[in-house]
């Protein structure tokens, strides 16, 4: 079994990792100057994804979160 500090720092080493992927994905690849064959932009989806995926995410979240509290409190109203 993993302590509990390794496992904190696999935590933040993945959530760095996806930050770093989605930062170069959004920030640094649209503006970069080279062809859209490159072996580069194999390693990425398209660039419409990039604000999907977190929006479809963020419905969810938000969907849950509001779904959640009204569990909670339904006995009071």
């Amino acid at each position: 079994m993993a302590s509990n500090s390794s496992v904190g720092k696999f935590i933040c080493g993945a959530a760095l990792a996806v930050f770093l992927y989605y930062f170069f994905w959004v920030s640094v690849l649209p503006f970069m100057l080279i062809e859209e064959d490159n072996w580069i932009h194999g390693l990425f989806p398209p660039l419409q994804y990039a604000f999907a995926i977190p929006a479809i995410f963020g419905v969810f979240f938000i969907g849950g979160l509001s779904v959640f509290t009204l569990v909670k409190i339904r006995h009071f109203i």
